[in-house]
């Protein structure tokens, strides 16, 4: 039987781009160091210089807000989260159903190639009181069991992150771009990417409204967590990942 065709045929230059940008063991040791080397250096974010002056604005944010509130949190409380919790962490990612696609985040095409995973631990009995691996089911807002899930110590070197407090949950992003890619071509993988960064926005927001703690992860071993989550890795992207739990 014919191997179905490679998602790639359509982008192969976001496929290259991908790739050189993708962490394995050694690669992650070069990263490491250049972010050592960097945090010696001082830096401050590019700032445009124009010669009109500033028009004030109005600024609606109160300090209580969760977009005032929202902050990374690498530290982490040992408070379980179970379905209510993680429930709402995730309801930004739902389709509701029998509404159109305009009431989901946005997407390109309508193609939605992200899908979101879960590493759940300290969970409670209405989900699983084991350390497990769960792929989160948009439509019927639900968490569908995939597999076990490693103890922290060995799924936060996987992530390539030291800390000592192991969150709740770890929320990976997974892109499965063929629609987009064989609708936009090159330009898809832009679109995957935006797409990513809404659901992260999404997400932090909802998790500092909560007033709980989370932060993304970018240092994670690619192949590693597509394998961690049983998945393929010619069809998927490891995008980001995204750790929350109660703050401490």
């Amino acid at each position: 039987m014919p191997s179905p065709p490679s998602p790639w045929q359509d982008a192969p230059l976001f496929h290259l781009f991908w790739h050189n940008g993708e962490l394995n063991p050694a690669r992650a040791e070069v990263m490491r160091a250049r972010i050592a080397e960097d945090a010696a250096r001082a830096w401050s974010p590019p700032r445009p210089l124009h010669a009109a002056a500033g028009i004030p604005l109005p600024d609606p944010v109160q300090p209580g807000d969760a977009l005032a509130q929202r902050h990374s949190g690498r530290r982490f409380g040992e408070a379980r989260w179970g379905a209510q919790e993680l429930g709402r962490v995730l309801a930004p990612l739902r389709a509701r159903p029998g509404d159109s696609d305009t009431r989901r985040l946005p997407s390109g095409g309508a193609k939605y190639p992200i899908q979101a995973y879960a590493a759940l631990y300290g969970t409670d009995d209405a989900i699983a009181t084991e350390p497990g691996i769960h792929w989160y089911d948009p439509i019927g807002h639900a968490l569908v069991p995939v597999g076990p899930c490693p103890a922290w110590p060995a799924l936060s070197r996987l992530l390539g992150v030291d800390w000592p407090e192991r969150p709740a949950a770890v929320l990976f992003l997974i892109a499965e771009p063929a629609g987009t890619l064989a609708k936009y071509g090159e330009r898809g993988g832009r679109f995957v990417l935006i797409e990513a960064g809404v659901w992260l926005g999404a997400l932090g927001q909802e998790v500092a409204a909560m007033h709980a703690a989370g932060c993304a992860i970018g240092s994670f071993e690619d192949a590693a967590v597509l394998a961690l989550l049983g998945l393929d890795p010619q069809r998927h992207l490891a995008v980001l990942a995204y750790a929350c739990g109660p703050a401490p």
